[in-house]
């Protein structure tokens, strides 16, 4: 008996270790993934970042309707800051995408100002009072349809406002043209570069004549 067990205990090892064999003999695949060729440690050029910010925001900002591409075909090219853009008032106390592209902001903002009751009533009250009279603000938010009311009700209510966007890719392009050409002097558009950002702030703060207070 005990020379059977041994014999079957040997076979068992047998049979152990040349599976273990097979499995270490068996080549290793190697897990592909789509973009294991892209870099993603460096960072880059100007020009990269703008294209960057582009492409990742360019699906939303077509995605409205037709009626926001009130653009050219050189929009893309030029760069907001070295445009001439001047709204119906003649006032040029802006950058913004496109001028062009106010009326399909405003209407943005109407749709909005029916869920914000409290703000319109605020102005309604208060509008003849210019409560904020004297008040110089500068702000620094996402450009939205919501916030443009905002931005709206602080000048219905005596404010002059200065705003820029807080970071490259939140601005809705239609809803700052709308600011712009209400009077407002926002700078703020998607998809610019990290200079451009510094460079919109820079105009909003250091204002020859205009001390902001709040």
């Amino acid at each position: 008996v005990g020379e059977e067990l041994k014999q079957a205990k040997e076979i068992e090892d047998a049979e152990k270790y040349s599976f273990m064999a097979t499995v270490t003999k068996a080549p290793k695949k190697q897990i592909q993934f789509a973009d294991d060729m892209q870099e993603f440690t460096k960072f880059p050029t100007k020009t990269g970042r703008r294209s960057l910010s582009r492409s990742i925001s360019q699906s939303s900002t077509d995605s409205y309707s037709s009626a926001a591409s009130y653009t050219d075909s050189s929009d893309d090219e030029v760069s907001p800051r070295e445009k001439q853009q001047t709204n119906s008032k003649g006032s040029s106390n802006f950058c913004v995408k496109n001028i062009k592209q106010a009326e399909f902001g405003r209407r943005e903002i109407e749709i909005a100002e029916q869920d914000m009751s409290a703000l319109i009533s605020l102005r309604k009250r208060a509008q003849g009072e210019k409560p904020l009279a004297g008040a110089k603000i500068v702000g620094c938010t996402h450009i939205t349809a919501q916030t443009a009311v905002l931005i709206e009700t602080l000048c219905a209510l005596g404010a002059q406002c200065r705003w820029s966007a807080c970071n490259i890719y939140s601005t809705q392009n239609e809803v700052a043209a709308a600011l712009a050409e209400a009077g407002v002097a926002v700078f703020a558009w998607k998809g610019g570069a990290e200079d451009d950002f510094w460079w919109c702030i820079d105009r909003c703060v250091n204002m020859d004549g205009w001390q902001a207070n709040m």
